[in-house]
């Protein structure tokens, strides 16, 4: 049974990694509340199958969905004992949290998903959950502090687990441009932000460029199409997030 949910998340992300996929999100929900009850034998794979849930339904920007998925992954990965997945599930929610605004939960994720690794590419990341954070706050040392720390991720790590692919120095440099662009040094931030195809969870940072373009009054031509919908939200040139309770609102120039 394991093997059987584990090829229903293998399909998931698959099908999120396909820039012409739609309605993963839709997908995701099914197979979560068709799989069996967890049992010892069946813990792990229902907190993975959980986890690439609420990453999907996070990048199709439906967040409460997003945020209870992962909290149950939270759960399901502590009963199971796999710490490396509880550390990815607190990686994911710090980012989600912070991106409704949540930035001190957020903070408050990264430092305990820290505490709960000794690889060093992997605390590298949850550095760069704190650095985004701090930009949001407007926090310009406590930001750049952490994006020094988070260059770590791209050295050699043989403890990082397989899950820490996706961090390479296109990724990196990307999250450097989200914060310099959060923190308004805009002009910094545009050489950080590639115009390249990629998986759809990547097409965020072609939204980030555009809308740092629009911001600088360099972008003329109609604005880009964007699958994601997380990246049609960044894309926005408003601000995307109300006021939380725990941080300021983000302006036109600072809610990438």
């Amino acid at each position: 049974m394991p093997a059987g949910i584990r090829a229903v998340t293998q399909l998931l992300i698959a099908l999120d990694a396909d820039p012409n996929a739609h309605n993963v999100g839709d997908l995701a929900v099914q197979a979560v509340r068709q799989a069996p009850p967890p049992t010892p034998d069946t813990a792990d794979a229902l907190a993975e199958l959980s986890e690439v849930a609420g990453w999907i339904l996070f990048e199709e920007e439906r967040q409460p969905e997003a945020h209870h998925h992962n909290l149950t992954a939270l759960a399901l990965a502590r009963t199971a004992g796999n710490r490396d997945l509880e550390t990815l599930t607190l990686l994911t929610m710090s980012m989600q949290r912070a991106h409704v605004g949540r930035l001190t939960e957020a903070l408050h994720l990264a430092d305990h998903g820290e505490s709960t690794t000794t690889s060093p590419r992997v605390r590298a990341m949850f550095a760069l959950r704190r650095a985004r954070a701090y930009s949001r706050m407007r926090l310009t040392s406590p930001a750049l502090r952490a994006l020094d720390q988070s260059r770590a991720a791209l050295e050699d790590d043989p403890s990082a687990p397989p899950w820490a692919w996706w961090i390479d120095e296109s990724e990196l440099l990307a999250h450097h441009g989200a914060v310099l662009a959060n923190l308004g040094r805009l002009p910094e931030a545009l050489p950080l932000l590639p115009d390249n195809p990629g998986p759809r969870f990547r097409e965020v940072v072609r939204a980030m460029r555009f809308r740092t373009l629009v911001a600088l009054g360099e972008w003329t031509a109609p604005q880009p199409t964007f699958t994601s919908p997380r990246a049609r939200r960044t894309a926005q040139l408003s601000s995307r997030h109300q006021p939380a309770p725990d941080g300021p609102a983000t302006g036109r120039r600072g809610s990438i």
